[in-house]
């Protein structure tokens, strides 16, 4: 059978077992899978999702994001949208350059950037937070390393604008440090509280991506947006390895989001 990614892409939500065998990647086993996925758990509401589904790689993932979509169940801000992004990127020629010899082609870009600046700047303190109540060294070293790549996409965006970094938090800054302060009390809680840290991140960069941006700035936030799926994977994955439950993060916090 001939693999395919066309449009209009399967819908992993509704599609037959055979549809799923269209999609490159996919054989009857992982179709199986992800067919019992959303029939246990209901509708994949997020590429993130996916990596519950097991033999679903990075890799493979990639192939799923280009090949298929979430149909109606995808969340607004998902990586659904800024999968579609980032392909639109990646083919410069059919996305117009941004205007203004590289100052942002739209009035919301900057103010979504200095959001991310902000963002990053919070998300490195939480792990400050974090990083103090763990006692595990593989825990702490993989935190630390994470604390210093949002350290350093503060600093490059910041760069990129010629912009000066301000003292105060915004609102999504300020809810992060309370309630990673509130949480994080031991390594179950701190890796808890750092995997809703990065959900707000991670869906922050892939809303970034929709906005019109000029090049060189795009490029860095899809390359700082590698990062945040990185570290979220890490945390899923270690979360799962030592099979701590999750609670449910509060509401105030993914209200931020």
């Amino acid at each position: 059978m001939t693999k395919a990614s066309r449009t209009p892409r399967i819908d992993l939500n509704t599609a037959t077992k055979k549809e799923l065998l269209m999609i490159e990647g996919i054989d009857g086993e992982r179709a199986r899978l992800i067919i019992e996925h959303r029939t246990e758990r209901g509708p994949i509401r997020s590429w993130e999702d996916l990596h519950h589904v097991p033999g679903i790689d990075d890799a493979l993932l990639d192939k799923l994001q280009r090949g298929s979509s979430l149909g109606g169940a995808a969340e607004p801000s998902a990586e659904a949208a800024a999968g579609e992004a980032a392909e639109a990127a990646a083919g410069s020629a059919k996305r117009p350059r941004s205007s203004g010899g590289g100052e942002l082609g739209d009035p919301s870009g900057l103010e979504q950037i200095m959001g991310l600046i902000l963002l990053d700047r919070a998300a490195a303190e939480a792990y400050r937070l974090a990083i103090d109540v763990c006692k595990t060294p593989e825990i702490k070293k993989q935190l630390e390393g994470f604390r210093a790549d949002h350290e350093r996409h503060e600093r490059e965006l910041l760069d990129e604008l010629g912009a000066a970094p301000t003292d105060e938090p915004d609102d999504r800054g300020q809810c992060i440090r309370r309630y990673t302060e509130l949480s994080a009390r031991e390594e179950r809680t701190a890796l808890v509280a750092m995997r809703a840290n990065e959900e707000l991140t991670n869906d922050a960069y892939a809303s970034a991506l929709t906005s019109d941006l000029p090049d060189e700035v795009r490029r860095m936030v899809e390359a700082n947006w590698q990062d945040e799926r990185r570290h979220i994977r890490w945390i899923n994955e270690e979360i799962r390895r030592r099979g701590w439950e999750l609670p449910e993060v509060p509401s105030t916090l993914a209200e931020a989001a």
